[in-house]
C-alpha cells in the first residue's frame, strides 16, 4: 500500500470549520490507526529555489499528512514503481502513510499550513535520507 485517504468528519457554520480526529489503535472509531507519539507542523513554507521538504522514507514510521490551510502538493514512491502525486488543498482529508514510502512535499501555497501525526516519537536512525538508499532497502 502507498498510502491511504482518510476523510474526516466536517463541521462547518458561519464560525469556521471543525474537524475531530478520533485517534487510537484501540478505538474502533478512530480516524488516525495509530497511537500518536508525535505531532509536529509546518507553517509558512517556501517555495524559494523549487524548495522541496521531506525527501526521505522511515523504516519504522506511520504518518497521517494534513493539509490545514492552503495547498500543497505531496509526491509518494515506493521505489517499485508505483508513484503517485497528490495535491492536499482540504483540511478534511489525510494522507495515511506507512514505512517504507519515500515522501516529498513542495509547491507550497503562501498559506499553507500542515500538521503531521507520527506513530513513534522522533528517531534520527528511522531516517533514511537519500533516494538511492532507499531503493536499496526496499529492493532487498
Amino acid at each position: 500500500m502507498l498510502y491511504k485517504t482518510i476523510d474526516f468528519k466536517k463541521h462547518s457554520d458561519v464560525r469556521g470549520d471543525l474537524v475531530p480526529l478520533e485517534i487510537g489503535a484501540e478505538y474502533n472509531g478512530a480516524d488516525i490507526p495509530f497511537d500518536v507519539k508525535r505531532c509536529y507542523f509546518i507553517s509558512v513554507p517556501t517555495n524559494d529555489n523549487n524548495a522541496i521538504r521531506g525527501r526521505h522514507a522511515h523504516y519504522d514510521l506511520e504518518q497521517v499528512i494534513i493539509c490545514m490551510n492552503g495547498s500543497f502538493i505531496l509526491d509518494l514512491s515506493d521505489g517499485k514503481g508505483n508513484q503517485k502525486s497528490i495535491k492536499l488543498d482540504r483540511n478534511d482529508v489525510g494522507i495515511y502513510i506507512k514505512d517504507l514510502v519515500w515522501r516529498e512535499l513542495k509547491s507550497f501555497s503562501e498559506d499553507c499550513s500542515i500538521l503531521v501525526l507520527a506513530s513513534q516519537h522522533y528517531n534520527a536512525k528511522d531516517y533514511i535520507h537519500t533516494y538511492s538508499d532507499f531503493l536499496k532497502e526496499v529492493n532487498k
